[in-house]
């Protein structure tokens, strides 16, 4: 149905001056020159060079290679167009839309009318957390000197699915590069580019926000030619890592800093991730009290969201780890949340591995180390699983094979967050390598008060008395309880093995500090 220029013109004008466009000079500009050249006939010709130059007044040897401005802008207004068109007291009956994959602007009539109320959203909340949506394409690039590389495509590309649906904390969407409706379900696009080069494959690895198509993580891989499934499961967990992972992975990362950038409210299916994603990436006791908040509202709501229930088992985890004592009743809300998320969603390898270190923490060795198996094979290419699974391997007392599962681990390249290096250094401090504990307790800076423990104790081992005594005294700064190893619910952190000679050496630098040192 063809809709009267004057009207479009008219509802431009309207958009030019409304609360989501007033201030926005630039978008404005870029909203008019599309719109006004879409309607003389020329929408098909616009692209970012002319957009650049005309509505954004770039210079004539403007480079979109070199410059994202426009796919930047072009981004941000997509988002405002649909903030918009979102108000339900919005009484406009055509609506201005610059889809995905193009610069020409789209004129449809609003099938609604003025006022109208829409319905309540909270029955359409979806009732279990939901993360980023994820699109994966994978494509061949042209080698006429290689005549079937398709195969392998092919391959490459299903078990780097199989590996994404692993990931409760992301959605999977599969799709060819040809395939544009798909583009506008998605919050991230993975492209895998592949190229056979002799006796190689080499995957160009590309990781883009799909709102304002900002460049997130790029990376080169190599596979052989002929690769064995051991070289494609290893190329998934290093894939894994860098993107979907919890500690390190950019995707969740990027995902959680643009939800809480955004003016909006995060929406409330979303929060609860959003809260605790913060939390991991700024480990303070304030971070900790709102994820822990934001779960606790979400549960009220939902007690059956699995994926909640599965952030409030780690956060009771932490709570113990980093001695906040802010989870009441610990020992019922950790048994109760990791059990119900394990029934509930059998098939997350994250809920074994929770449930796995609630029973290490209720002595049940057994059950710890079982449950840590089932984690790991349900998703072997989860870093923050195969990290769990070294730790519980060397606190329930097999101290070798945890840290060589913890030094595999680390040997991968991908980010890795600083308090990997706490089990490394209670290993080596343990044996009695004191310098070298030092040098992993250097590189534990982010997480509650372990680092300065780790200072502490191993700058007093060597002698320097001086800096072990200013290490405690910062450490008990913030955290006065924490060498009160009477506290029934919580636990001492050191009620546990390896951590007992840490504790008979605090006791040691303890008894050198005068009283307005505490």
């Amino acid at each position: 149905m063809t809709i009267n220029k004057e009207l479009i013109i008219a509802e431009l004008d309207s958009l030019l001056v409304s609360p989501c466009f007033r201030a926005r000079k630039v978008i404005k500009r870029f909203l008019h020159y599309v719109v006004h050249e879409t309607l003389a006939g020329r929408g098909n010709t616009l692209n970012q060079h002319n957009i650049a130059i005309h509505a954004l007044g770039k210079p004539p040897d403007f480079s979109p290679a070199y410059n994202p401005v426009v796919r930047i802008e072009a981004g941000r207004l997509r988002k405002l167009l649909k903030t918009h068109y979102a108000d339900a007291n919005n009484p406009s009956s055509i609506m201005i839309t610059i889809p995905k994959g193009t610069y020409q602007a789209v004129f449809i009539r609003r099938n609604r009318l003025p006022n109208t109320v829409t319905p309540p959203e909270t029955p359409l909340t979806p009732q279990v957390t939901e993360g980023p949506r994820v699109l994966l394409q994978c494509q061949v690039l042209e080698n006429p000197a290689i005549t079937s590389p398709t195969p392998l495509c092919h391959k490459v590309r299903n078990d780097l699915l199989l590996m994404l649906n692993r990931f409760r904390n992301i959605r999977v969407l599969a799709s060819h590069a040809s395939d544009k409706a798909k583009l506008h379900q998605t919050d991230y696009i993975l492209n895998c580019d592949l190229q056979v080069t002799g006796n190689e494959v080499e995957l160009f690895l590309v990781l883009i926000h799909a709102r304002d198509d900002e460049l997130v993580w790029a990376n080169t891989l190599r596979l052989p030619a002929q690769p064995s499934q051991q070289d494609l499961d290893k190329l998934c967990m290093q894939v894994a890592a860098n993107t979907v992972a919890l500690h390190s992975g950019k995707v969740l990362y990027h995902w959680a800093q643009y939800q809480q950038s955004m003016t909006a409210a995060i929406a409330a299916h979303h929060k609860a991730l959003v809260d605790y994603l913060a939390f991991l990436h700024d480990i303070t006791r304030e971070n900790f009290h709102i994820a822990l908040i934001s779960c606790q509202q979400r549960l009220q709501h939902f007690p059956h969201d699995s994926k909640a229930l599965v952030i409030l088992a780690r956060l009771c985890g932490y709570d113990h780890v980093l001695q906040y004592h802010l989870v009441e009743n610990l020992e019922t809300t950790w048994t109760h949340s990791a059990r119900t998320a394990m029934k509930l969603d059998s098939g997350n390898a994250e809920a074994h591995s929770i449930f796995a270190h609630n029973r290490y923490f209720l002595g049940d060795n057994a059950l710890c180390r079982a449950e840590l198996e089932m984690a790991r094979q349900t998703n072997p290419f989860d870093t923050s699983i195969e990290y769990l699974y070294g730790f519980g391997l060397y606190m329930t007392g097999d101290h070798e094979a945890g840290i060589q599962a913890i030094r595999n681990l680390m040997a991968l390249q991908f980010p890795q967050p600083d308090w990997y290096h706490v089990l490394p250094f209670l290993h080596v401090f343990n044996q009695g390598n004191y310098q070298e504990a030092l040098v992993l307790a250097e590189r534990i800076q982010h997480f509650g008060y372990w680092g300065e423990l780790a200072r502490s104790v191993s700058c007093f081992r060597l002698g320097q008395t001086a800096r072990s005594l200013r290490e405690l005294k910062e450490l008990l700064r913030d955290n006065s309880q924490l060498l009160n190893t009477q506290n029934p619910d919580n636990r001492s952190i050191f009620s546990h093995e390896a951590l007992k000679k840490v504790l008979s050496t605090l006791g040691e630098i303890k008894k050198l500090m005068t009283p307005d040192q505490y």
